[in-house]
């Protein structure tokens, strides 16, 4: 699908047939003509899912643009990559607490569109896209699939990542089926 935003690789609205909820990767570089966009589209709410580090160090404008809502609401374990590939499904599972709680909220309880973001708009982004859609009765085949289109939009990007950090092992970046199905299946039970 592409992203929505030149300046973003994964900038896409979910699969709710409008432009409510809008997630994204960091919209660090955004031009005139974007923010111009989002006002048009009524996406006024800003959600920054980064953790302290992350936001002091790589501010988005839309926090001082005017006609924005910006909340700094950091996800739980967000921030570093998980250790190995079997890691991402137990690190996806730590995000869901209180302040997860406080995101949903804030997201849906809106007064108008929200974007809301972390580095990729993969993990933390996706985490909260899953119970967003969870909450509205959409099905696990098309949570699933809204997840994985990530993989698409960044696969350059998380190849490109993993040149430069020999570090980080590739399986334990890329969207996997079965690390958002262990936090659908926790959903089911919290949400």
């Amino acid at each position: 699908m592409g992203s929505l935003l030149r300046s973003t690789l994964n900038t896409r609205a979910l699969p709710v047939g409008e432009m409510r909820y809008i997630r994204s990767d960091y919209p660090g570089t955004l031009s005139d003509q974007e923010v111009k966009w989002l006002l048009q589209n009524g996406i006024t709410t800003i959600v920054d899912l980064r953790e302290e580090r992350e936001y002091l160090s790589r501010p988005c404008r839309l926090e001082h643009e005017e006609g924005f809502k910006y909340y700094h609401l950091p996800v739980t374990g967000g921030g570093e990559p998980p250790a190995t590939p079997e890691d991402v499904a137990a690190s996806y599972l730590r995000m869901i607490d209180k302040q997860m709680d406080r995101i949903i909220s804030t997201i849906m309880e809106a007064p108008g569109n929200v974007m809301y973001f972390c580095n990729a708009g993969k993990d933390r982004t996706g985490v909260v896209s899953a119970i967003i859609l969870k909450k509205l009765g959409f099905s696990d085949p098309l949570i699933i699939s809204d997840y994985m289109e990530t993989k698409d939009n960044l696969i350059g990007f998380l190849t490109a990542y993993v040149k430069e950090h020999p570090e980080v092992d590739i399986n334990t970046i890329i969207p996997k089926e079965e690390n958002i199905k262990s936090v659908l299946t926790a959903i089911e039970r919290s949400y």
